[in-house]
């Protein structure tokens, strides 16, 4: 199978530079392999470089039609720099809360050993290291308060995690998929919570990372059992990082997907911020790779809504979507129907001549 993004007829504008690359000769395409994971590949790894971004991600959708976004990322040189929290409260994919903070780096506890994360006198990220020792389960207290926001969840994985290192950046995704309870208030209105989640982590980004990549593409689908999460990294008109791990909370296992069978589609260009960005994806997988566990996925992914905002000086989107289509590993098929899911694209470039 020859693998390609593929572009319908639009004409060009703002982004399609941008998102129009040449096919990649098969022999040019990455196989980035996810491997086994422990509590430190989540904890906070520091300075690699001079300069570096790191960030622990979290979302969940919840039964209720509101979903939730949480993020802590870190810049900084050494000792000096900034922490910056966010809570995002979506209803029905629309953002109808976003709260933004930013703390001094000398403010911020965390460790190297564990997942932790602590500012002045707040605990705000927990890794229950006794729950994973007696269960092998990876649980997370969430407590965040800015404004007029406050979570107070606990996120327990279901899948089991990984990670995927490079020369260029590092990400560890401990909760492919998660059963989150808790309470959210904002707006003085408090809603106790249910419903799914995931969580990953990100390391040794810099200001060459923009410099050398255009962005990326990112997200998860999530069934009943299979699980599927997907990046389609953009580092030139002519070069792509396709990756695809598929999670089976039956066996419990992960499953890597050859790039070459993973084919990623995006179409219909819509103006949003000034910014001519894809509103429908579409994911096509056969591989055979596994011996007897063959995977096969075709999905189609509609836009139901879009927060844009800035990372930096970057623009940044966060769809919600509607997934609609089969996965299937061996003998186990899901169907998926009119499913929320979350999705992102992170440019950092407008425009990339070719």
């Amino acid at each position: 199978m020859y693998t390609k993004n593929i572009l319908f007829n639009f004409p060009k504008n703002l982004l399609y530079d941008f998102l129009v690359h040449k096919n990649n000769k098969m022999n040019d395409l990455r196989f980035l392999k996810a491997v086994d994971i422990t509590p430190k590949d989540d904890a906070f790894h520091g300075n690699i470089n001079l300069l570096d971004a790191e960030w622990w991600y979290f979302d969940a959708i919840f039964d209720n039609g509101y979903s939730i976004h949480i993020g802590i990322r870190t810049y900084h040189i050494r000792n000096f720099g900034i922490v910056q929290t966010r809570i995002n409260v979506y209803k029905k994919g629309a953002v109808i809360t976003e709260e933004l903070k930013t703390n001094f780096f000398s403010n911020f506890s965390t460790s190297k050993e564990k997942p932790y994360a602590r500012i002045n006198e707040d605990n705000i990220l927990e890794f229950d290291e006794e729950f994973y020792k007696k269960t092998k389960q990876w649980k997370y207290k969430i407590k965040l308060k800015m404004n007029d926001a406050e979570i107070d969840l606990i996120f327990i994985g279901t899948s089991k995690g990984w990670k995927i290192e490079t020369d260029d950046n590092s990400w560890v995704v401990p909760i492919p998929k998660a059963k989150v309870t808790g309470t959210v208030n904002f707006d003085g209105q408090i809603m106790n919570v249910k419903g799914v989640g995931y969580h990953d982590h990100n390391w040794d980004y810099t200001p060459k990372t923009a410099f050398k990549n255009i962005g990326w593409f990112w997200g998860r689908i999530m069934g009943d059992s299979l699980n599927l999460t997907w990046a389609n990294i953009l580092h030139t008109n002519e070069f792509v990082d396709l990756i695809a791990v598929l999670n089976s909370d039956e066996t419990g296992d992960f499953y890597n997907i050859s790039p070459e069978n993973f084919n990623f589609v995006y179409d219909n260009f819509e103006k949003t911020n000034k910014k001519l960005i894809p509103k429908i994806f579409k994911i096509k997988i056969n591989d055979d790779n596994n011996k007897s566990n063959k995977i096969l996925i075709d999905l189609d992914l509609e836009t139901i809504g879009i927060q844009h905002t800035k990372i930096a000086v970057f623009n940044y989107w966060r769809y919600h979507i509607k997934t609609n289509g089969k996965m299937k590993i061996g003998s186990k098929s899901e169907y998926i129907k009119n499913k929320s899911q979350i999705i992102e694209f992170l440019c950092f470039k407008s425009r990339l001549s070719h």
